[in-house]
C-alpha cells in the first residue's frame, strides 16, 4: 500500500499524529516511543504499515525499520492484533523486547497493556521459534553469537542493574574497555561507560 509517508506533523493525538503530505492529511497510529519524539511543525519520514479491514483502514507509522519489522511479526501471532502489537512497541524498545524473548521473561510482557499471561507465553514461544528460523530477525532483536556469554559480564550486569538496555550496556562496556584496557577494574569500567552514555 504505502511504503512510507513524508510530511509535516500538524497535530498530535493521544496515540496518533496527523501528517500533512503535500496538502493531504493522514492520520497515523504510532508507538509512544515515536509519539514522544515528534512535534507539530516537524518534517518527518515514517515507515508505514496499512491495516485494512472491511470496516476500517488504519495506517501505522514507525521511525525505524526494526520497529516495523517487529510490529508485523507480532501480528502473525495468534491473539495479537495491531492495537496490542503497538502496545508492545510503546512499552519497550526493540532491543529490550529481544532480550525479554531470549530470557523467556513472561512477566515483562504481562506489563504491556492488554497482554495477559497466556498471550505473553505465546509471544515468547512463537517469537523464539521465529528467531530460530529467521537470521535477520535474530540480528534485529539482538540474538548474536556470544550474547548469552556477555550477559554474565560483571560490567554489563552492573549497567543493566542501573537501567541500561542490554545493547546500550554492551556497547558502553566495549567502549570503556577499549579506552581503559581489559586490565582496568570493573568499577573504573562502569564509571567510564556511564560517562560515555551521558555524553551521548
Amino acid at each position: 500500500m504505502f511504503a512510507f509517508l513524508r510530511g509535516d506533523v500538524v497535530h498530535k493525538g493521544v496515540e496518533s499524529i496527523s501528517l500533512d503530505v503535500r496538502g493531504v492529511g493522514y492520520e497515523l497510529l504510532v508507538p509512544d516511543t515515536v509519539h514522544r519524539r515528534l512535534a507539530p511543525g516537524q518534517e518527518v519520514t515514517l515507515l508505514t504499515y496499512c491495516h485494512v479491514r472491511p470496516e476500517s483502514f488504519q495506517i501505522f507509522g514507525f521511525l525505524r525499520e526494526e520497529e516495523k519489522t517487529l510490529f508485523t511479526m507480532l501480528l502473525g501471532i495468534s491473539g495479537v492484533g495491531p492495537k496490542v502489537a503497538l502496545a508492545f512497541l510503546s512499552a519497550m524498545s526493540v532491543p529490550e523486547f529481544g532480550r525479554a524473548i531470549l530470557d523467556s521473561d513472561v512477566s515483562a510482557f504481562t506489563k504491556v497493556s492488554g497482554v495477559g499471561k497466556k498471550t505473553a507465553q505465546r509471544v515468547v514461544l512463537e517469537m523464539k521459534a521465529k528467531m530460530g528460523q529467521d537470521a535477520e530477525l535474530s540480528k534485529i532483536l539482538g540474538e548474536e553469537p556470544g550474547a548469552e556469554d556477555e550477559s554474565t559480564d560483571d560490567v554489563i550486569a552492573a549497567l543493566l542493574s542501573l537501567g541500561c538496555t542490554f545493547v546500550e550496556a554492551r556497547k558502553a562496556a566495549a567502549g570503556a574497555r577499549k579506552k581503559l584496557g581489559d586490565d582496568a577494574r570493573d568499577e573504573e569500567l562502569v564509571k567510564n561507560a556511564l560517562r560515555s552514555m551521558v555524553k551521548v
